[in-house]
């Protein structure tokens, strides 16, 4: 079996080196790019057992920053911290080491939540609402008023091809215009969700069999 490797710098990604990001993010800067929307240094989490013991690093000194406009991508097998680095983005888990901003602020700030979409690999809806009723609903957690909602509805409706049908309860629905619609949802709060052309960046991370390949862990 190969020797289990963490996310790291070294590996495959687009990022070689903290000299080779800083570059990166400079020229990201030049193009326009501005503050980046997420901002990541020298980022390290080590899992411990009871006694304190290092058990696995799961990410090994990370260092990357995603600019508005920029889909920027993890990429690597089961295990390679790729859920540990987006949980501890979210401020689910806390870092050993290395510093994170999210839009300029701490990952554990509520202001910021309002500002992330999610959407899930299984949809769980509600069945008695349909297509509409369930964007207005979730539009209205993320505190926009009426008009708002209608024409971000409106707009996403269109986007996904449940136009025709925003007024069937999701319980009728097929299995793929139901995984159309979480789509739709995780859009359907944020003001800066648009259509837009984006630059495309994956970060490659090498094979990990630590705490992430487990039950229970990020992975």
């Amino acid at each position: 079996m190969a020797e289990s490797k963490p996310i790291t710098n070294t590996g495959t990604g687009a990022m070689a080196s903290p000299g080779a990001e800083s570059a990166g993010a400079r020229a990201s800067s030049a193009r326009g790019g501005g503050q980046a929307v997420v901002a990541v240094q020298g980022l390290t989490k080590t899992f411990k057992d009871f006694w304190m013991r290092t058990r696995a690093k799961a990410v090994d000194n990370i260092t990357f920053q995603v600019h508005a406009g920029e889909i920027f991508g993890l990429l690597g097998p089961n295990g390679s911290g790729k859920s540990t680095t987006i949980k501890i983005l979210l401020g689910l888990l806390r870092q050993t080491s290395g510093r994170v901003a999210v839009f300029g602020k701490l990952p554990t700030d509520v202001g910021i939540k309002k500002r992330i979409g999610y959407l899930p690999e299984e949809s769980y809806l509600y069945p008695f609402l349909n297509a509409r009723e369930t964007l207005d609903y979730y539009a209205k957690l993320f505190q926009l008023d009426y008009k708002v909602r209608q024409r971000r509805i409106d707009e996403l409706l269109e986007m996904v091809g449940l136009a025709g049908v925003q007024h069937r309860a999701v319980r009728e629905y097929s299995k793929g215009m139901q995984r159309h619609r979480p789509g739709a949802d995780q859009r359907s709060g944020i003001p800066g969700a648009r259509r837009a052309h984006h630059r495309a960046r994956p970060h490659r991370q090498p094979a990990d069999q630590g705490p992430d390949s487990h039950p229970g862990a990020a992975g």
